[in-house]
């Protein structure tokens, strides 16, 4: 029969197995009968628990389920677990297989069976609820057998409960042992009990084991697989490969609806997002800055993880409380079941976050996946921390190998630089006693002349480039005031020009107010420089225009001629040191090459820019920006 009475998740009505006949209670043979059969299930039920091995599923406890109700006179039993859901699962039946069917998976709330074991009688590891204490206007709930009720005193009522609370040391409840529908119909007589109670603690250490040991299981399975996700992610070294990996692997690991990776990119320059499952269409940007920001930062000191669900944070909310109620909005709108963040991070260093999803179907967190989720942060932590001391060094080789070709080439370049005006001073003195006129004479003097001059050139080249190249002997700057220096320059350039020199210089010289920072003399070399350049290679006659141009904040200088112009190939390249023009006419003037890698060093030292706009055969502009003081 039924009954509207609440009743926690029990059994069915069963057979007792096959050639197996409990003997009669009562008496005392029947009493040392039953003690030495008893006496000899203990010792199996023991035997069974310690079989139990890690990985073997729970439903091995039917065999002490079964033996254990049919020895002490019940016709049926149940064993359910507490889950992470605060909910006994029922993962063993005693009884018809049918029942077993119908039965197997009931759950009922660990609170309910709470509140009625507070109305319990205690009878040692049992726990007896007769069906006059429940509240008849409770909700029915659990299952409740069909039985015949004798006409006896003391009879057992279809609403009786008796029920043993698996507890661990902690006094935890990890689950239940019920037995139901006893053989004699009656409720057990304090001797019965005596039986019950003394055999039942060899099935309850033998359930606690089994439970402790599918722990150890689920345990043991979680971090082999998750060092398989950090094994194989720790192969590769591109970063991408590494966020592909893990994220495949975290999804088959925590049966994950969904996973997102936040992670800060190098040198902390923005965050990078990793999403599994490209059709997946949360907007989950909405929650890249609250989210996985700030607060994966906040994890990351915590050293914790936290759980968002639809009710809210179940572990470390938030701190701030309207950001908090943001991301529970944003789970209630989009029907996301729970969303555990990860902080991920290697020593004091924090590098980002995982989001990981499960849907509304899927089961709820257990400890050990948490635990696991958080052991897999810092472990992935380990592996991009490795990842980027490894590009780190690499590219530090790649530095290195680059710097000692560029001072092979140097060394080289300023070799072959000096070697032409050596060669040429030894030829011209090793030829002055054979000359054989004045005007030879004269003549061998003149190219000596202008080879020292040529020497000295590329000498005190070089010593400037060393000097404007030192990070660590930045010389000191003063205010420069523009027009002055432009003034100056044009007086210079104009009286050094020789007479048969006809181009024309035109300087547009900006107000008295324009200051920028150089060092002394930086500003003159610069437009020396730059003007210099201008007039070697622009045709005679030709002319070269100095203007100027200020916005807010910054100053350019503009030099512009319409002399040979530069091809592109040769502009990737035109303020490296001693580069030379490939066009042959430009090879025809002389020059060390040296003059716009100094113009480009002094600028860039003091934050400012150097670029060229040029056409092959139409000219050339060059521009100069600098800050304004």
């Amino acid at each position: 029969m039924t009954s509207p009475a609440p009743k926690p998740a029990g059994g069915h009505r069963l057979t007792v197995p096959p050639g197996f006949a409990p003997p009669p209670l009562g008496g005392n043979r029947a009493r040392s009968d039953l003690t030495t059969t008893m006496t000899t299930i203990t010792t199996d039920l023991a035997e069974i628990g310690g079989l139990l091995t890690p990985g073997e599923d729970l439903s091995d406890l039917q065999l002490i389920a079964d033996s254990l109700t049919a020895l002490a006179g019940f016709e049926m039993a149940t064993i359910s677990v507490a889950r992470p859901d605060d909910h006994l699962h029922m993962v063993v039946v005693s009884g018809q297989e049918s029942a077993r069917a119908d039965l197997l998976g009931i759950v009922t709330p660990i609170e309910r069976l709470e509140a009625e074991l507070a109305r319990a009688d205690d009878w040692g590891i049992f726990k007896f609820v007769p069906a006059e204490r429940l509240d008849p206007s409770a909700d029915v709930y659990g299952w409740i057998p069909t039985m015949t009720t004798i006409d006896a005193a003391g009879a057992w009522n279809p609403l009786d409960l008796l029920v043993a609370p698996l507890r661990d040391d902690d006094g935890k409840l990890r689950g239940t042992l019920i037995v139901d529908i006893p053989t004699d119909g009656l409720r057990p007589s304090p001797e019965k009990r005596a039986v019950l109670n003394r055999h039942a603690v060899q099935a309850q250490r033998a359930i606690l084991l089994a439970l402790e040991r599918e722990e150890l299981s689920e345990q043991v399975r979680l971090a082999e697989a998750a060092r398989d996700v950090i094994r194989r992610a720790g192969r590769e070294l591109d970063p991408d490969e590494i966020l592909n990996s893990l994220s495949t692997g975290l999804v088959d690991v925590l049966d994950l609806t969904d996973f997102w990776l936040h992670m800060s990119k190098p040198g902390g320059r923005g965050i990078r997002t990793k999403v599994y499952r490209e059709d997946f269409k949360l907007p989950i940007e909405d929650l890249t800055s609250p989210f996985m920001v700030e607060y994966g930062q906040y994890l990351w000191d915590q050293r914790s993880v936290t759980v968002q669900t639809p009710e809210g944070a179940e572990r470390l909310p938030h701190p701030d409380p309207e950001m908090q109620q943001l991301i529970t909005e944003w789970i209630r709108h989009y029907k996301v079941g729970s969303i555990v963040g990860v902080p991920i991070g290697s020593g004091q260093t924090w590098y980002g976050a995982m989001l990981l999803a499960r849907g509304p179907d899927k089961p709820h967190w257990s400890e050990l996946e948490l635990i696991t989720a958080a052991d897999l942060g810092r472990d992935f932590g380990r592996v991009v921390h490795n990842s980027r001391a490894y590009l780190r060094q690499r590219a530090a080789v790649d530095s290195l190998r680059e710097l000692e070709a560029h001072k092979s080439r140097l060394i080289a370049t300023v070799a072959h630089e000096l070697k032409n005006p050596l060669s040429a001073f030894r030829w011209n003195i090793e030829s002055l006693p054979y000359a054989e006129s004045e005007e030879e004479y004269a003549e061998v003097l003149t190219a000596l002349t202008r080879n020292r001059d040529r020497t000295e050139k590329i000498v005190a080249d070089l010593a400037m480039l060393s000097k404007v190249s030192d990070p660590d002997h930045l010389p000191p700057t003063v205010p420069i005031q523009v027009a002055q220096v432009l003034e100056e320059v044009h007086s210079q350039l104009s009286a050094e020009m020789p007479t048969s020199d006809v181009h024309e210089l035109v300087f547009e010289v900006p107000s008295d107010d324009v200051y920028v920072t150089l060092a002394p003399g930086d500003l003159d070399r610069v437009v020396i420089n730059l003007v210099t350049n201008a007039i070697k290679y622009s045709p005679e006659g030709g002319q070269v225009i100095v203007s100027t141009r200020t916005s807010p904040g910054w100053f350019e200088l503009r030099v512009t001629d319409h002399g040979l112009g530069i091809s592109p190939e040769d502009q990737d390249r035109l303020f490296t040191e001693f580069f030379r023009s490939t066009n042959p006419t430009a090879l025809k003037q002389p020059g060390t090459g040296l003059g716009l890698t100094i113009v480009s060093r002094i600028v860039s030292r003091r934050g400012g820019l150097i670029s060229v706009d040029s056409t092959p055969g139409a000219g050339s502009t060059f521009r100069v920006t600098l800050p304004i003081v």
